[in-house]
């Protein structure tokens, strides 16, 4: 093999390494919510694909998107894993329900880099993962907080092509579902949860 021939192959295996998608930092701030009313979110993590993660354990929730709180830096999600439980008008809880999933990073990252690419103007990149809870059913949304009334949400043309940006539930702005899942549910707490004594 002549040196030409192997600069040649060693150049396109570095063009190939640089062109490859690296995993990067997706949200700062995290939200906690619920569709049909109160509920105590208690330990509720989602872990990304750096290794880290965000808690969302954030106590009484009521509403979309809910709590907020600043997460630090987080990545795509791999897993989530938690407890929260359905509070009455009066007090108390009503049920129990927890969760220990894997979500699809993969899917998830995609669906990430679709919303991050999908307006014309609007150049916001803080993103926020948002947990949210309707009784057993659990949904984590990403969104850029790209509000109409403020800023042009303007999509590219064929920015979508999946039909994965959608309006969050009651709201006008548009998230992607990174994970659509039921947890368990219970009349008593579970043993090891935040509310079992």
């Amino acid at each position: 093999m002549t040196m030409n021939k192997l600069l040649l192959i060693l150049a396109t295996l570095f063009i190939l390494t640089g062109c490859e998608e690296k995993p990067f930092y997706v949200a700062s701030i995290g939200n906690a919510g619920s569709l049909d009313g109160p509920y105590s979110m208690g330990e509720i993590s989602v872990a990304d694909v750096l290794g880290g993660g965000g808690g969302f354990g954030y106590g009484a929730v009521n509403g979309y998107p809910g709590a907020s709180a600043d997460i630090g830096r987080m990545g795509v999600p791999k897993h989530i894993e938690g407890y929260w439980a359905k509070k009455y008008p009066e007090g108390g809880f009503q049920y129990y329900y927890r969760i220990s999933a894997d979500i699809d990073s993969e899917l998830a990252e995609k669906k990430i880099r679709t919303l991050r690419n999908y307006y014309q103007f609007f150049k916001g990149k803080t993103g926020s993962m948002q947990v949210l809870v309707e009784r057993e059913r659990v949904r984590i949304f990403y969104t850029l907080y790209c509000s109409p009334s403020y800023d042009d949400c303007t999509p590219k043309p064929n920015a979508d092509p999946n039909h994965w940006v959608e309006k969050a539930p009651e709201s006008v702005r548009n998230v992607v579902v990174l994970f659509d899942g039921k947890g368990e549910m219970s009349l008593t707490p579970f043993p090891d949860s935040p509310y079992e004594n």
